[in-house]
C-alpha cells in the first residue's frame, strides 16, 4: 500500500516538473515577438520625419513583417513537440510572404494593398485558432479583430502612405503590449495544467482505494 502511494507521489512531482518547462518555453517564444512587435513600433514612431520617403516605408515595413513571420516561425518549431498547431506555420508564412512582397512594390497603393491583404488574413487565422482550439491562444480574439481594423483602415488610407504606415505601427505597438500581459497571464494556463494532470493522479490512486 506504502509503495503504491510513493508511486502515484513520484509520478505527480515529476508531472508537474515536466510541465512546468513548456510554459517557460512557451512564454520565452511569445515574449520574442513582443519584442519584434514593440520594436517595430518605436522605431515607426521615433521616424516620423522619413515617413513621407516611400523607400523607407517599404523598407521598415519589409523588415518589420520578416522580423514577425521569423517570431512565428520559431513558435511553431518550439511548439512541435510538446503543443503541435498550424497556426504559427501559417502565420509565419504570410508575414514572410508579405515582407517578400513590400521589398518588390513600388508604389503606394501596392504598398496599402500589401499591408491590408498580410493583416487581413493574419487576423482571420488568428480568428480560426480561437475557434478551432478555444482557450490555447487567449490573445486571438483581439489579435483578430485589430488585424480586421489594420486592414480596413490601410485600404481607406490606401494613397497616403503616411497614414497606413502610421496605423501599422500602432497595431504593432497594441499588439505587443497586449501579448506581454498575456505572455505573463498564466492563470488560464495553470488551470488547465491543474485539471490534466489531477486526472491522472485521480486514476492512479482509485486502484489503491478498491485495494483497501
Amino acid at each position: 500500500m506504502s509503495t503504491k502511494k510513493r508511486g502515484v507521489m513520484s509520478a505527480a512531482v515529476s508531472s508537474a516538473a515536466e510541465s512546468t518547462t513548456p510554459q517557460v518555453a512557451s512564454r520565452s517564444v511569445r515574449l520574442l515577438r513582443v519584442g519584434v512587435l514593440l520594436l517595430a513600433g518605436m522605431t515607426i514612431a521615433f521616424s516620423a520625419t522619413m515617413h513621407e520617403q516611400l523607400g523607407f516605408d517599404l523598407g521598415v515595413s519589409a523588415a518589420a513583417l520578416g522580423a514577425i513571420g521569423i517570431a512565428h516561425l520559431v513558435e511553431w518549431n518550439a511548439r512541435r513537440s510538446s503543443a503541435p498547431s498550424m497556426l504559427p506555420l501559417l502565420l509565419g508564412i504570410v508575414a514572410v510572404a508579405s515582407a517578400v512582397a513590400l521589398s518588390l512594390s513600388g508604389s503606394v497603393i501596392g504598398f496599402s494593398v500589401t499591408i491590408a491583404a498580410w493583416s487581413l488574413v493574419s487576423g482571420l487565422l488568428e480568428f480560426i485558432g480561437a475557434a478551432v482550439q478555444p482557450g490555447s491562444r487567449q490573445d486571438s480574439t483581439l489579435l483578430g479583430a485589430a488585424g480586421v481594423l489594420l486592414a480596413l483602415l490601410a485600404l481607406l488610407a490606401r494613397e497616403d502612405q503616411v497614414a497606413v504606415l502610421g496605423f501599422f505601427g500602432a497595431y504593432a505597438v497594441i499588439a505587443g503590449v497586449f501579448l506581454g500581459i498575456s505572455a505573463f497571464d498564466s492563470r488560464s494556463s495553470d488551470a488547465r495544467r491543474s485539471a490534466t494532470d489531477a486526472s491522472p493522479a485521480a486514476s492512479a490512486e482509485q486502484p489503491s482505494a478498491d485495494a483497501d
